[in-house]
């Protein structure tokens, strides 16, 4: 059965890219089929394992069956204790809860299961589209657990953000993410979170503590260095993936400016390592017109840029 994935209407795309990211970091051989907002995958790698890992999809399981009428529907699963029944429209209709009570009591009848709101063994999606009716299953919610950060800053990248970045790399378990400009260690809590190997780097040596203690707090144990950007070439063997967030404004306290320090920094990263890069509006240089790109817009003064390049 192919894995389902009911995305945000914001991000949509990112969201998207982020799933399908994920799937090809274990299997390279991934199909997927999408629409609005809903994303179908067929993958060796199981749904749970994606929706543990994705920062954006609302729902998530697997998809069982088509329908057009409510009298032909066939569930080929076992009997639950329990479950319930809902729906969701992805639909440019209005749809009231008729559809969902008419399948949720066709199936009680035929399992003699009981309805459990609250804690179902199974849940029943019934996913309208514009085009097609599905349904969709799940014996359990899966959400991804952020690590904590026993010390913030205001200028740092968000958890979940973080952790969008990471996935784009298209990095599992088996490989080394480095984080150049580490700051308070967003990106490396993150990618330890995931099992991910993960050096940081920083050249101010009181972010190199913070990201420390908040690596600490966790129980991690991911490598952490002061020292210039162009220190990961001396580790450029051991890594697979580069993903950061480049400082910028009074966040950063570089002697150069934001678009030279993108400049210089693109020039060294090593050849044929997946690059991740996230960099506010306004700093875009040649080397990366061919990234795929993403814009996450904060407030009227910061929007950033996600690009992927490999």
């Amino acid at each position: 059965m192919a894995s389902f994935f009911v995305l945000p209407s914001q991000h949509e795309e990112l969201a998207r890219d982020e799933i399908i990211s994920i799937s090809k970091s274990y299997d390279t051989k991934t199909r997927v089929q999408s629409s609005p907002r809903l994303v179908f995958v067929e993958s060796k790698v199981s749904w749970k394992k994606i929706a543990s890992r994705s920062t954006f999809s609302r729902y998530s399981g697997e998809i069982v069956n088509t329908f057009e009428d409510v009298s032909h529907i066939d569930l080929p699963i076992p009997r639950p204790a329990s479950f319930v029944c809902r729906t969701i429209n992805l639909s440019s209709k209005k749809i009231g809860t008729s559809l969902e009570r008419q399948i949720g009591g066709m199936l009680k009848r035929k399992w003699g299961s009981q309805v459990s709101l609250s804690n179902p063994h199974l849940t029943v999606y019934v996913i309208v589209t514009d085009d097609k009716k599905y349904l969709g299953i799940t014996d359990c919610i899966v959400n991804p657990v952020h690590p904590v950060k026993a010390v913030k800053h205001p200028h740092e990248l968000d958890m979940k953000l973080g952790r969008c970045v990471v996935n784009l790399s298209q990095l599992n378990e088996k490989k080394t993410l480095c984080d150049p400009f580490c700051g308070t260690g967003t990106i490396l809590l993150e990618a330890e979170s995931m099992g991910i190997n993960a050096i940081g780097i920083d050249y101010d040596k009181i972010m190199c503590k913070i990201t420390s203690k908040n690596l600490s707090a966790n129980g991690f144990c991911s490598k952490v260095i002061n020292s210039e950007y162009n220190k990961m070439l001396e580790f450029k063997e051991e890594i697979d993936g580069i993903v950061t967030d480049l400082p910028y404004g009074i966040s950063s306290r570089s002697s150069v400016s934001p678009q030279r320090l993108v400049k210089d920094f693109l020039s060294i990263v090593p050849k044929r390592k997946k690059l991740v890069m996230v960099y506010k509006k306004g700093l875009e240089v040649e080397e990366m017109n061919k990234a795929k790109k993403y814009e996450i817009y904060r407030h009227k003064s910061l929007t950033r840029i996600i690009g992927v390049s490999s």
